[in-house]
């Protein structure tokens, strides 16, 4: 207690750490990733999910443990041995509905139940205990031990599900973080040269070069671009915080990122096509998707409750059968006797089985149920697979275009500047050309965030993105 009371005392105070210790100044997309599927708490949490199915199949497999069990009672009164009962043995269950039995006892007493009477020495027996009728093929031990198997492979599908929706999520707050970044530089170099700009058209208007009325609307283009880069560094900020709630360390530790991590630079070829072996394993992957492999998990989950419930349907027959020997230490078994032995069997039926018929209704019903909800996620899984693949390459082909777009933008700029220094130019054309030169380098940031959060949702559709 004292150790969690300083660990909680730490985490408190020091709420993370400098991310930038240890790592790369520049966060990239796999790296970041690396990081949240390995320490990211609902990380952690997916697989202690597998573990708690090995748990589990480990108590169902304890309903076939051997067990030792013993029962001694005595009576003792006004110097007398009322009776004494003393008996011991071992059970040894097994998968097929059938218990073998060993053990011994020794009674004595003045007063002892007569059916308790054994030899002085003391008596041992052994035999089988047999369900002939219900519970013959399947129990609820047996049942309880094949739905924790089911249970246990589920787990490992559940654990791809959790780190899917977790790196889903993920991944687009990177990308969006990422678009953030470079859209606050953009606005970053645009109020730097209007700045510059400004300056040097209020020189030359007090040198009586410009009209003076070109520095106002100049002015008017500095504030615009202040508020833009205002705007965009909240947005930055914003996003940099969303950032730092999937980053940690060992699940326990929350991580800040220091002001000099970046993002990659912007660069064509961050661009990037829908990978085509995908496609062409489209079908496969579908087929073994989590979700839909989850469905088939809890169909033949409940394939067994069907099963057990329909055992229900027979009377109940149990026999039980005992040999006997007395205790005659080395020469037990060679005394032993075929006519020294104990039986019993037990029969019984419900009249009219209501309470059984009902339970394997509702059994059937649960299946259907089941069996419709995996019809219509296997329809759902590949509508998104499909429209994935649409999004993905026509996001691929959007980007090109706007990397494309914004080189042409540039060389306009360019290309209105040299007029404007040679006085063939405007300050309103200037301003117009570089609103789209921004315009079409923001479009261009947006492109790749959204090309490369199409590339993920491809492959979270296909249930892959943890791999």
């Amino acid at each position: 207690m004292r150790k969690l009371r300083f660990l909680v005392s730490v985490i408190m105070l020091f709420p993370g750490i400098l991310f930038s210790q240890g790592i790369s100044q520049e966060l990239g997309f796999e790296e970041f990733m690396g990081l949240v599927k390995s320490n990211h708490p609902v990380a952690i949490q997916a697989n202690l999910t597998v573990e708690k199915g090995l748990a589990y199949l480990t108590k169902a497999r304890g309903g076939f443990d051997p067990k030792i069990y013993g029962n001694a009672s005595n009576k003792q009164f006004d110097d007398k041995v009322y009776y004494g009962v003393y008996n011991g043995g071992l059970k040894i269950p097994t998968w097929f509905g059938l218990t073998v039995e060993a053990g011994y006892e020794m009674n004595e007493g003045v007063y002892l139940n007569p059916d308790n009477t054994v030899p002085l020495d003391g008596l041992w027996n052994a035999g089988l205990a047999l369900t002939l009728g219900k519970g013959l093929f399947i129990d609820e031990r047996r049942a309880e031990l094949k739905k924790a198997k089911i249970y246990r492979n589920s787990t490992r599908v559940q654990r791809t599900i959790i780190l899917n929706d977790l790196l889903y999520e993920s991944s687009s707050v990177y990308w969006d973080w990422f678009k953030s970044f470079h859209e606050r530089e953009i606005y970053q170099n645009a109020y730097s040269n209007a700045v510059t700009r400004f300056v040097s058209i209020k020189r030359e208007a007090l040198l009586g070069n410009k009209p003076i009325i070109d520095t106002l609307e100049y002015h008017i283009v500095v504030q615009n671009r202040q508020i833009a880069l205002q705007e965009a560094t909240l947005n930055f900020q914003n996003k940099t915080e969303l950032l730092q709630v999937f980053l940690w360390q060992e699940g326990i530790v929350p991580l800040e990122l220091s002001s000099d991590i970046t993002p990659p630079q912007l660069s064509n070829d961050l661009v990037t096509p829908a990978d085509t072996n995908l496609l062409s394993r489209s079908d496969s992957l579908i087929r073994n998707h989590p979700d839909l492999v989850n469905y088939l998990y809890k169909i033949e989950s409940q394939q067994i409750n069907l099963r057990l419930s329909r055992e229900s349907l027979k009377p109940t027959i149990n026999l039980k059968y005992n040999a006997l020997a007395e205790n005659q230490f080395e020469n037990t078994f060679d005394t032993y006797n075929m006519n020294n032995y104990k039986w019993g069997a037990e029969v019984s039926f419900p009249l009219f089985i209501r309470k059984e018929r009902g339970q394997v209704k509702l059994d059937k019903l649960k299946i259907r149920e089941l069996e419709a909800g995996f019809a219509e996620k296997n329809q759902r899984v590949k509508y998104k697979v499909n429209t994935s693949f649409n999004t993905s390459n026509v996001s691929f082909s959007q980007a090109k275009l706007y990397y494309n777009n914004q080189l042409n933008y540039e060389r306009l700029l360019n290309a209105e500047l040299r007029l404007f220094d040679l006085g063939e130019s405007s300050i309103f054309m200037i301003n117009s050309r570089e609103k789209n030169y921004i315009y079409s380098q923001i479009e261009f940031v947006k492109s790749i965030a959204n090309n490369q959060k199409a590339n993920a949702e491809l492959k979270y559709t296909l249930g892959i993105l943890a791999e």
